[in-house]
């Protein structure tokens, strides 16, 4: 049996940049890439729908707050929902940071465009 070698130029350490031919995709996270586009507006999206989400959540119970009347239990239940409204913001705004950190670490940009 015959083994099959194969010669990469550069192969002596220094690192090769094949470019793509025109017209197509390249994906991947590089710089200016498609995935790296696509992670972009996914960060930006999940991050504007958290806040959204947790604005909404934060006036309904205000107003659910206020319409209690003095129940005990409506009012236990609005309070109840301005704390996890205010712990989903937290945990999303954690999340955005996380994700910078986890690609700072490999060295992708993933922050433009986030709000």
């Amino acid at each position: 049996m015959r083994l099959l070698s194969l010669s990469i130029p550069g192969s002596n350490g220094t690192p090769v940049v094949i470019q793509a031919p025109t017209g197509i995709p390249t994906g991947g996270l590089e710089a200016g890439g498609a995935g790296q586009a696509i992670i972009q507006r996914g960060i930006t999206v999940f991050i504007i729908v958290v806040i959204i989400a947790a604005l909404f959540s934060l006036i309904y119970s205000g107003i659910q707050w206020t319409i209690s009347g003095g129940d005990k239990q409506a009012l236990q239940t609005a309070r109840n929902r301005l704390t996890y409204s205010i712990i989903g913001l937290i945990i999303g705004l954690l999340a955005l940071f996380i994700v910078q950190f986890i690609g700072g670490l490999f060295g992708v940009d993933l922050s433009q465009g986030t709000p």
